[in-house]
């Protein structure tokens, strides 16, 4: 499926499919339109300070977690026992939240970005952003995860910043292949004799 860079380009994919809707949804001159942005714990600690990741009005996506795939890696360990490619299938478990000064604004961009990915929710083609090095078919789904109070609550205690009202999703599946070693070649031993050398 994808490289390395899987992971990146599929955070990178969701951000750029919200930033388009938001813009379809509130064109230039008529409201304030949040920015998605990828963010990480420290980002949230710097919120709307000069040469923040987070400036209102956003919706941020945080990956906070990443889980090996179980429907599908036994599936992809008989494949790669028979071709030698090592693929690990990865799930990607992110929180959305959003940012403003008013509660009604973070509620409505929630809601926009929610309407969004339930709109949209398979990824593939122009909607995954190159850098994933992509194969022709490949495809992520984006799901509303489940993930109760109290991990919620552990995850912001993790991050030493106040608990936000988020929305949890989950980006399936994450194929990430090893790289492919050339084949050693074979070595064929040629026995030859040389004239004036006695036997």
């Amino acid at each position: 499926m994808a490289g390395y860079r899987a992971l990146a380009a599929v955070g990178r994919s969701v951000v750029a499919l919200l930033n388009r809707r938001f813009a379809e949804e509130i064109p230039d001159g008529t409201g304030r339109r949040p920015t998605a942005v990828l963010a990480g714990p420290l980002d949230f600690e710097k919120v709307d300070t000069a040469g923040a990741v987070i400036r209102y009005p956003a919706v941020s996506l945080y990956c906070y977690r990443l889980s090996i795939d179980r429907e599908t890696r036994a599936g992809w360990g008989a494949v790669s026992a028979q071709d030698g490619l090592p693929r690990v299938p990865l799930r990607m478990h992110m929180m959305l939240a959003a940012w403003d000064q008013f509660v009604e604004s973070e509620l409505e961009w929630l809601g926009l970005a929610a309407r969004t990915l339930e709109s949209e929710a398979v990824l593939t083609g122009p909607l995954l952003d190159p850098s994933g090095d992509w194969e022709p078919g490949d495809m992520i789904q984006v799901v509303s995860d489940e993930l109760a109070m109290d991990s919620f609550s552990e995850a912001f205690q993790a991050m030493h910043t106040d608990y936000r009202l988020c929305l949890p999703y989950l980006a399936r599946v994450v194929r990430i292949d090893g790289a492919r070693r050339p084949t050693a070649e074979e070595v064929t031993t040629v026995a030859s004799r040389l004239s004036g050398i006695p036997r």
